[in-house]
């Protein structure tokens, strides 16, 4: 087993990993980009290695934590996820509208509430519903 596939498979023991943030990892160790490529290659062939399944999970993590859509957008766009990827993955999650809810109804309402969504890049249309409906 190569250098490369054996720092790659360290940094996935814990948890999932972009291609990009092991590539990245890899390249910090000193290893070449044509070993780090072949490891990263193999990796992902044996199912060890996913975009689309880090993606998930770090949208779920991140929702659940009352992030909202741009936020994730963003998050994954930095881990270099491609964005059919994020697309699919954002069309899984709870839609953004219902996680500010949720939120707001936690922080207990009010101006704090919502300015802690907004906080979270919750979209202003989910900001002014929720504003709009705590008026009613």
């Amino acid at each position: 087993m190569s250098e490369a596939t054996e720092l790659a498979l360290r940094a996935l023991r814990h948890r999932d990993r972009s291609r990009r943030d092991l590539d990245r990892r890899l390249e910090r160790a000193g290893i070449a980009a044509d070993e780090r490529e072949e490891a990263l290659d193999g990796l992902a062939e044996a199912g060890l290695l996913s975009d689309a399944r880090f993606a998930q999970s770090r949208a779920r993590a991140l929702a659940d934590r009352f992030a909202g859509d741009e936020l994730i957008r963003r998050e994954l766009g930095q881990h270099g996820i491609e964005r059919e990827v994020v697309a699919d993955v954002m069309a899984e999650l709870q839609p953004e509208a219902e996680r500010a809810q949720r939120g707001f109804a936690k922080r207990g309402g009010g101006g704090k509430a919502l300015r802690w969504l907004a906080a979270k890049s919750f979209s202003a249309e989910s900001l002014e519903r929720l504003s709009a409906d705590s008026l009613h």
